[in-house]
């Protein structure tokens, strides 16, 4: 076993910092499975089905794109403006699904699909950034503790993404009228 600096990984402050901003976006990987369903169960009057179609799209998407999506993804550089491509793709993902909510089911049903094709870019792009960058920024003598370090983002996002889209959803649904959380309480 070769004898080096350990824990060099968390002494590396802008890898740290790296670390910490691409957990906050892998938040968005939980948009999907726990803050559409909710928003669109309470919020929208779209047909509780298309739950499941939106993650079958999603799966399809990622299926026929995941390697045209990164193959361009060479260098820390583009990996820096996937990442910001990914951010606006999230930006404009939450908007969609923000206007299907008092619209007619048909539009509502146009719309979560439209804003679940264009979250899944995103995805795919911040993909993409993540292991080009974490593993381009990674000294080669410790990769493997930089990637540790960098996988605990995720990690983080993971165990807080669903609570904090819960409470986002919930909050939201207490701040629409009576009438409207009645109508989706009525059987």
């Amino acid at each position: 076993m070769a004898k080096g600096p350990r824990r060099i990984a968390l002494r590396d402050r802008p890898y740290l910092a790296l670390t910490v901003l691409d957990g906050i976006m892998a938040i968005q990987f939980k948009v999907l499975t726990v803050a559409i369903p909710l928003w669109l169960v309470t919020h929208t009057e779209a047909p509780h089905w298309l739950i499941s179609g939106t993650m079958l799209l999603n799966t399809l998407l990622v299926i026929a794109f995941q390697i045209r999506a990164g193959r361009n993804i060479d260098n820390p550089s583009a990996g820096a403006t996937a990442y910001r491509r990914s951010g606006v793709a999230f930006l404009l993902a939450c908007a969609l699904i923000s206007m299907s909510a008092g619209v007619p089911s048909w539009a509502a049903a146009t719309l979560l699909p439209a804003a679940v094709a264009v979250h899944t870019i995103g995805e795919l792009w911040h993909s993409a950034a993540g292991f080009e960058v974490s593993f381009a920024l990674a000294p080669q003598h410790a990769t493997g503790q930089y990637l540790g370090v960098f996988g605990l983002g995720a990690g983080l996002a993971e165990a807080v993404g669903p609570a904090l889209l819960i409470s986002l959803c919930i909050t939201i649904l207490r701040e629409l009228p009576l009438r409207r959380i009645h109508d989706h309480a009525a059987p």
